[in-house]
């Protein structure tokens, strides 16, 4: 709570509480005789409760608090229009009013969060292929390897917002995003805050020849060539996140 700055407990501890009983819930309906509850899993939904309760319920009471001074600031001005004034400050308190919303849904959706920096996971990895994202995922989760494994760019986008990882596990030809492995390994590298992070593309259609190549025009760290014979090729990223 103080780490985070929470201070409405009631609220936290619903969303814990609930995220509790959908994850037990879950569990029982897959394993109905099991009785052992997997503590990672229940550690992560509760993970994802303060996520949703720190990015969701306080910026949404942040813009509340911008947006009442602006309301009634606009819902005073015809009370003015005989008092030139009153009427020119009332103005000027809109003006402030938008400008502080302005900044703050700026601060909020464009400038890093310092928060970024504390919620660190190990691995992003951005992969079209559902059976082979699932496999991946899968082997890292066995070896307690911390890793977020989404579909599309823009899915990986969306989790950078509010945390960063170790490192990046990227498929070159993303078909169901509008952005490529490649093309998405040269944005995050023009970037300061992503700049040093590791990047490892994994590709079927580069040629043990093209991989100086491909490093060069992305800046990737190190690239995997499928078909991968086994997972434990993989393991090259694990050097990466020492």
């Amino acid at each position: 709570m103080e780490q985070y700055n929470i201070k409405n407990q009631a609220k936290i501890i619903r969303n814990f509480v609930n995220s509790y009983l959908d994850n037990v819930y879950q569990i029982l309906q897959k394993y109905p005789e099991r009785k052992e509850y997997n503590e990672k899993s229940i550690k992560d939904s509760i993970r994802e409760a303060i996520d949703a309760f720190e990015f969701q319920t306080t910026f949404h009471e942040e813009l509340k608090q911008k947006l009442s001074p602006l309301k009634l600031s606009i819902l005073m001005l015809s009370n003015f229009q005989n008092e030139p004034n009153k009427l020119i400050e009332n103005i000027e308190n809109i003006k402030n009013a938008l400008l502080e919303l302005e900044t703050s849904i700026k601060r909020h959706f464009e400038e890093p969060k310092l928060i970024r920096y504390i919620k660190k996971f190990d691995i992003l990895y951005i992969e079209d292929n559902e059976l082979e994202r699932k496999t991946v995922d899968t082997y890292f989760r066995r070896k307690d390897v911390e890793i977020k494994s989404v579909e599309t760019s823009e899915e990986g986008l969306d989790i950078l917002k509010v945390s960063t990882p170790r490192a990046f596990l990227l498929d070159i030809d993303l078909r169901t995003s509008n952005i490529d492995g490649a093309k998405l390994c040269q944005m995050l590298k023009s970037k300061k805050v992503f700049k040093a992070i590791p990047i490892i593309l994994i590709s079927a259609v580069v040629s043990e020849k093209e991989k100086k190549e491909i490093l060069t025009i992305t800046e990737a760290d190190d690239i995997i060539i499928k078909p991968i014979d086994k997972l434990a090729d993989l393991d090259v990223i694990l050097k990466y996140l020492k």
